[in-house]
């Protein structure tokens, strides 16, 4: 069932908040008060001694940009979460993590006008509202909360109110994942939320018969444009923090038949990766009686995707082409993908990598 949806914009009426007027959702995703262990800590307190030269460059940044040194005091745990070891994907050694964490917030922090970026931090962002008959829905970003491990930043579908679906991303640098882009959104979770499936279902007919996955992805593919970056990644199902062998099936289904679905080949490091836009499967490969739905779908995941892109070029970003002299300095040059990473901590306890 396809209904019309609310895409006014410019002159006309619009859902998408303007500039210094950003709708705030009435309902915030609590942070996480699970404590860890003193055995955790201690490890983590271990790791920030053998890492210390990149503990002071986080917390010297931090402490530069107001936004987020008032993120930090109000949770302490924001700035060394890269030490523990379940920080976006298995795999990354602890200096990978900190130059991840420390590349997204720069990156952030140049995008992103001083209040948008407090705004995402402390709460979210409304990208644009849907009015239809079957509900109300809304497509926000803010900080990933609770599991703030996977991914820095959420794309939520709400859904009256209530997260139904939910993309985790962060800015990485290119050299990190074997890639020669200078920096990629590299997608750590992407999930529904368990018992709200009679939303999701609804959203889906509501919003022209395209899945809550493929809406979200389309946000993302918005985001990428406003940001100017040109690569996506995602983590494959046995790389995810929260993976477990008894499980291997659901965590296949939920992750790498996913990605692949929304058509992200598996490459050489075993990511799912391409570059962005995304190429559409060729309609003519597509039974004739469906092309004219999938055409509709199709439309409809574009005006998504260029909601999303001017609520961000609405305010003069600049994008991820305008790298700064000193970052394009700076950054690692990409390894070929044949050779394997200079590994500087291998002679470090495997717990204190």
């Amino acid at each position: 069932m396809s209904r019309a949806v609310n895409f006014d914009h410019g002159t006309q009426v619009s859902t998408a908040p303007a500039p210094g007027r950003v709708q705030t959702p009435t309902y915030i995703v609590p942070s996480e008060t699970v404590p860890p262990t003193p055995f955790r800590l201690g490890v983590w307190a271990l790791r920030a001694l053998f890492h210390v030269k990149n503990v002071r460059a986080i917390l010297a940044f931090l402490s530069k940009v107001p936004a987020l040194s008032e993120t930090v005091q109000r949770n302490p745990r924001f700035a060394f979460k890269f030490l523990t070891g379940e920080y976006l994907a298995r795999g990354l050694s602890v200096s990978e993590c900190a130059a991840c964490f420390l590349h997204h917030y720069t990156r952030l922090h140049a995008l992103l006008p001083p209040n948008i970026l407090r705004q995402i931090l402390e709460e979210e962002v409304t990208l644009h509202t849907f009015h239809e008959e079957g509900g109300r829905f809304v497509l926000t970003l803010g900080l990933s909360r609770p599991y703030d491990n996977e991914g820095e930043l959420s794309l939520r579908l709400r859904v009256d109110g209530d997260i139904v679906f939910v993309v985790a991303f962060t800015i990485v640098p290119g050299s990190v994942l074997r890639s020669h882009a200078p920096e990629v959104l590299l997608i750590t979770r992407m999930q529904g939320v368990k018992g709200r499936y009679p939303k999701i279902s609804n959203a889906t007919r509501a919003l022209h018969d395209v899945a809550p996955a493929r809406l979200l992805f389309a946000a993302f593919q918005g985001i990428a444009e406003a940001f100017g970056i040109q690569q996506v990644s995602a983590i494959p199902a046995d790389r995810q923090t929260s993976y477990k062998p008894d499980a291997d099936m659901a965590f296949k289904t939920s992750y790498d038949d996913l990605f692949a679905e929304l058509g992200l080949p598996r490459d050489e490091t075993g990511l799912f990766s391409s570059s962005l836009p995304l190429a559409h499967k060729p309609l003519a490969s597509i039974k004739r009686t469906h092309r004219h739905r999938a055409r509709k779908k199709r439309a409809f995941s574009q005006q998504v995707q260029s909601v999303c892109a001017g609520f961000f070029q609405d305010f003069n970003i600049k994008g991820a082409k305008e790298l700064s002299h000193d970052q394009q300095a700076s950054r690692v040059i990409p390894w070929p993908a044949s050779d394997k990473p200079r590994d500087t901590t291998s002679r470090l306890p495997a717990a204190l990598r």
